[in-house]
């Protein structure tokens, strides 16, 4: 078996080798592989530090959503939190996470008290930050996998079982309730929100663009671009408000693509960029390296991928940590490039 799977995994770095070129070998710990998807292959390796920048704030959300989530599970199974203990990856180095960034505040009363009910009977956790100052933004934040909750099981192995009649799961369940409830808190603020059918951009009454953005790993990757997609659109018109940019980390290749209804689908999928930003060698990449170049390039969506190369001397299962990845963003964006690579196990 375990021959079986490393033959497996040598022919799909083969096959993208063929595809992205030798540069996909020869990546240092403070660099950067960009693909861009006009031209269909990985660029040469670049300094980590400007992507990096741009990616950590999403990085740590992400992480957090976890940690969050973690909390939550072990007081519904009664638990005791004081024995939790957050988990030490040597990408942090002498950090205990990453820390969240300042300016944001989380949404009160979202999800409302029943939706985190029947949330919590789908296994799945968000929270919404928000962030007032200019540039306005808005993150949905979806938690990833949780090994011990079926549903999130149920969820990663949707390729499968959305062929059964009646069928849900939390990609279902976002594109509807989750969609649905984050569309009504924003119709029903005007004082705070301006959400009119003639522009697909939200504004502040004061006339600023509040951009939206929807992030997560793992699942929560898969889940964060099932929400641009399914993003609530008048059924009228379908020209509203959509998410402007995804940030998935190490993400499901399950993203409900072929699935999303349409409308609102392709409104929402015009300008929308997704940056998937993964660590080298985690165990969905390999997945996703063969999905994704079979699949046809288009421009809306865009979508971005980002290799990291933080920890070269962990495994395929250690590589697909999302603190593991956070840290290493956040340290490339706030160390030098001699300093990250001094400080590399």
């Amino acid at each position: 078996m375990l021959n079986r799977t490393c033959a497996f995994l040598a022919s799909l770095l083969a096959f993208g080798a063929g595809l992205s070129g030798c540069a996909t070998f020869t990546q240092e710990s403070h660099q950067v592989l960009v693909r861009d998807p006009r031209k269909g292959k990985y660029d040469e390796p670049a300094d980590a530090e400007p992507h990096a920048r741009m990616q950590w704030q999403y990085a740590a959300m992400s992480d957090y959503a976890y940690e969050a989530a973690r909390l939550r599970s072990m007081a519904d199974r009664q638990v005791s939190t004081d024995a939790a203990e957050s988990d030490k990856v040597a990408a942090c180095g002498t950090m205990n996470n990453p820390p969240m960034p300042s300016g944001w505040t989380a949404w009160a009363d979202f999800p409302s008290e029943t939706l985190t009910r029947a949330m919590r009977k789908k296994g799945l956790y968000l929270l919404v930050l928000e962030r007032e100052a200019s540039p306005r933004e808005i993150v949905v934040v979806f938690e990833g996998t949780n090994f011990l909750e079926i549903p999130d099981w149920t969820a990663n192995l949707r390729w499968f079982l959305r062929f059964i009649p009646g069928h849900e799961d939390q990609y279902t369940f976002t594109a509807r309730q989750v969609a649905e409830e984050f569309h009504e808190r924003l119709r029903s603020n005007p004082q705070t929100y301006m959400l009119t059918a003639d522009s697909d951009v939200l504004r502040h009454p004061n006339g600023d663009t509040i951009r939206i953005v929807s992030t997560g790993h793992s699942l929560g990757g898969g889940l964060a671009q099932h929400f641009a997609y399914t993003f609530k659109q008048d059924p009228s018109h379908a020209r509203g408000p959509r998410v402007s940019e995804v940030f998935a980390f190490d993400p499901s290749p399950v993203t409900g693509w072929y699935s999303s209804p349409d409308p609102p689908r392709t409104h929402n999928a015009n300008g929308l960029r997704i940056n998937r930003v993964f660590e080298h060698g985690e165990v969905l990449a390999y997945i996703r390296l063969f999905t994704s170049r079979l699949a046809p390039y288009t421009e809306h969506p865009s979508v971005w991928e980002y290799r990291y190369n933080f920890d070269p001397k962990a495994n395929i299962i250690r590589n697909h940590s999302m603190r593991s990845l956070a840290c290493g963003l956040y340290r490339a964006a706030h160390d030098s490039k001699d300093t990250a690579a001094a400080q590399q196990p």
